[in-house]
């Protein structure tokens, strides 16, 4: 996973995971999603980010991952 903040556009872009973009879908009001063929969601873009998320001082972007529990990857694998 990717984040990307363009301040001058005051877009953020998340990458999700590569792959080939087939289409764009509108999520909501300046909010996009990438997706592939199979309709399988690749990065989110959300324009006006400041004000998308309420963050007018917006310098930098922290987010955490959560760990999958074993069980949860256990039963992907199947």
């Amino acid at each position: 996973m990717q984040i990307d903040y363009d301040p001058e556009a005051d877009a953020i872009y998340i990458q999700l995971r590569d792959g080939e973009v087939d289409h764009t879908v509108e999520s909501s009001k300046y909010i996009y999603v990438d997706v592939d063929a199979d309709g399988v969601p690749l990065g989110l873009e959300i324009l006006f980010a400041t004000n998308v998320l309420g963050a007018r001082d917006m310098t930098s972007i922290t987010f955490n991952v959560a760990a999958r529990p074993t069980s949860d990857l256990a039963a992907a694998k199947a």
